[in-house]
């Protein structure tokens, strides 16, 4: 049975809400202030929590920043239900400090539980996803002795090889294998190759469906990536320039087939259900566009014929100015 949290200072309109997600079989915990729902978050680790914008003793605004911020209660869905902040700029900024949804009063009870469902299961999934992809790294073979490697250095600034949302290596680890395995083509006379993969209009995706489900989307993308990839090849995700997959002992003809495949495959995915889709109270014609994905993607080998080795700026400069990656990603 899904928890939820609801704060609102008045008590009638928390009894009404209790009644309907009741009725639809939710189990309910109320709160009377921002500070109160913090509390009991932490307390009883609800599956989403729903704020009233103006609360006394401490907003709704106020509450999320706090629970966003907090890693105990970052990643629950926060949704606002308010009658008092209705502008267009009051409904950015809870999306800014992280919320889900941003609903106004009076409501309809039907849709009220329509979108909260939906957006739960939009959290699952996305929770599923992330679990699948660190369980995929952690199968690697490779990985024990990374992190055997990782021992010997200096620590990282995070102090991560695995980003805990994408469950892809970090920049920083990916850059520091990357030079690893330049010198090892320079000193050993072998070859590599390197591919960037981009998805095109991010913007246009953010902006139309919000941090949450842009990042249930670079998540899916991530988890196939990584299924799709051998143990040995390192891949990151540079939320700017796109993905990059490192393939050690790779020429440049099998490692295009590869990625070129990838692409197609990408390009295939159902990435948002029905039911996503219609949560987000979109046209049709748009809807269509964000269900339509397209790429594009630069490699570059380096062998030990180059003289001299690039480094490893270099290299990621080269995947970056390749014309056809460009030229695809902003067509």
């Amino acid at each position: 049975m899904p928890k939820l949290l609801v704060a609102d200072d008045n008590q009638e309109m928390l009894d009404t809400l209790k009644r309907i997600f009741v009725l639809y079989e939710f189990e309910v915990i109320t709160a009377l202030n921002g500070r109160e729902a913090i509390e009991k978050a932490h307390e009883h680790s609800p599956d989403l929590i729903i704020l009233d914008g103006m609360m006394p003793e401490m907003d709704g605004f106020d509450a999320c920043q706090i629970l966003k911020t907090d890693a105990e209660t970052r990643d629950i869905p926060v949704v606002f239900l308010t009658a008092n902040y209705i502008e267009l700029h009051h409904r950015l900024k809870g999306l800014e400090l992280g919320a889900d949804d941003y609903l106004i009063k009076p409501f309809n009870s039907r849709e009220l539980v329509v979108r909260i469902k939906s957006i739960l299961k939009r959290s699952e999934l996305t929770r599923q996803l992330k679990a699948e992809n660190n369980a995929l790294l952690k199968k690697n073979v490779t990985i024990e002795k990374q992190l055997k490697q990782i021992q010997n250095q200096p620590d990282t600034e995070t102090g991560l090889i695995v980003d805990p949302e994408t469950g892809l290596y970090t920049e920083h680890f990916f850059r520091e294998q990357l030079k690893n395995e330049l010198d090892r083509v320079q000193r050993y006379k072998q070859s590599m190759t390197v591919a960037r993969i981009t998805l095109r209009h991010t913007q246009k995706l953010q902006d139309a469906l919000g941090p949450h489900l842009y990042s249930l989307i670079i998540i899916r993308m991530a988890n196939y990536i990584l299924k799709k990839m051998r143990a040995a090849d390192i891949v990151s995700l540079n939320r700017e320039s796109g993905f990059y997959i490192l393939m050690p002992e790779t020429q440049q003809d099998g490692a295009r087939q590869k990625v070129a495949q990838l692409c197609d495959d990408l390009e295939k995915l159902a990435y948002l259900d029905d039911e996503i889709l219609s949560s987000l109270q979109i046209s049709r014609k748009k809807m269509n566009d964000l269900t339509r994905m397209t790429f594009g993607s630069a490699l570059t080998e380096i062998t030990s014929e180059a003289s001299p080795v690039p480094n490893v700026e270099q290299v990621i400069d080269t995947l970056k100015t390749d014309t056809h990656c460009k030229e695809k990603s902003e067509k």
